[in-house]
C-alpha cells in the first residue's frame, strides 16, 4: 500500500481554508477590492510554505 505524502495532505487543508476564506468573505459583503487583496495574498503564502515543504521533502 502506498503512503500519501505529507504534502498533499498540507496542500488540501491550504485549499480548504483558502475555499472557507473566500466564501466567508464573499457572503459577509466585503468589498471586492478587499476579497481579491486578502485571496491574493493567502494564495502567494500557501504556495511559499508548499515550496517550502517540497523543498524539505527532497533536500534541497
Amino acid at each position: 500500500m502506498r503512503r500519501i505524502p505529507a504534502l498533499v495532505y498540507l496542500a488540501g487543508a491550504l485549499l480548504i481554508f483558502w475555499l472557507l476564506l473566500a466564501t466567508m468573505m464573499i457572503f459577509s459583503g466585503f468589498p471586492f477590492i478587499v476579497v481579491m487583496l486578502s485571496l491574493s495574498s493567502d494564495l502567494m503564502i500557501s504556495l511559499f510554505i508548499l515550496g517550502l515543504a517540497w523543498a524539505y521533502q527532497k533536500n534541497l
